[in-house]
């Protein structure tokens, strides 16, 4: 029996579940024996598998995965295909097989993103800092910049997860995000080992430089009343007859 190799030892290359030959994340067909490959998602980190894979090549975890019954998930946002509902875990998500992207409501994203931090909790050890993962880029001409969320069909707002994740998501702030391949693993990875605690430890700090900067500016204002009120005032009068007269006063109140 053929055993199937978890990891290649090149980046970005997985393992055909059928012959165990070489093959990319994205690729429809093993290049092989000719069996036809689709993307899903781990059931444990998100990351990119094929279908048929006993483990995932990312972080072990078995791939088994629960397909619901229930109605139709919407369209892909990035290549317009229709998506099907994956239960993973506890989560319901909505998945291309095309593209690998998935759709995760805004609940669910925030059930993820808690269940990460407090199994960071109890491991309780230190963890590698991460590489930066790359920012997938719709501008190299693979897809859209801007695409629309399943839901509404609003285009969404692309943001930089915790604002120093260096991974950008398109998120629809009424219904939920959208993650291209393996976005969604990388953001796992990256709050497992510590990003979004550093995150929330850089935002305080901003907060902090923020009101020491306005208690600055409050100190300078009250200096400067002080100051004024203690500045000679200057009235122009009615017997003032001329500019001369004006100029004079004003003179005088310098001298003074």
């Amino acid at each position: 029996m053929l055993l199937e190799v978890l990891m290649d030892t090149r980046v970005g290359t997985l393992r055909c579940p059928s012959c165990g030959g070489e093959a990319k994340p994205d690729s429809v067909q093993c290049d092989w024996c000719g069996s036809s490959l689709a993307t899903v998602s781990c059931p444990a980190c998100f990351g990119a598998m094929f279908v048929g894979m006993k483990h995932c090549p990312w972080c072990g975890a078995a791939g088994f995965r629960e397909n619901p019954a229930g109605p139709a998930a919407g369209l892909c946002p990035r290549c317009g295909l229709g998506m099907s509902s994956v239960k993973v875990g506890k989560i319901l998500l909505s998945e291309c097989r095309q593209c690998g992207g998935l759709w995760v409501d805004n609940s669910s994203f925030q059930q993820i993103c808690q269940d990460r931090e407090e199994q960071e909790a109890i491991l309780g050890v230190a963890v590698p800092a991460a590489d930066k993962p790359e920012i997938n880029s719709p501008e190299s001409g693979t897809g859209r910049m801007y695409v629309p969320c399943p839901v509404c069909a609003t285009l969404m707002n692309r943001v930089n997860f915790a604002g120093c994740s260096g991974v950008v998501i398109d998120w629809c702030k009424e219904h939920g995000s959208w993650f291209d391949n393996n976005e969604l693993r990388q953001i796992v990875t990256f709050i497992q080992r510590g990003g979004l605690k550093k995150s929330r430890e850089r935002e305080k700090e901003r907060l902090q430089e923020e009101v020491r900067r306005l208690r600055h500016e409050e100190s300078k204002l009250v200096a400067e009343s002080i100051r004024l009120s203690h500045a000679p005032r200057l009235n122009w009068q009615e017997n003032h007859n001329s500019l001369l007269d004006f100029l004079s006063a004003v003179w005088k109140g310098l001298a003074n």
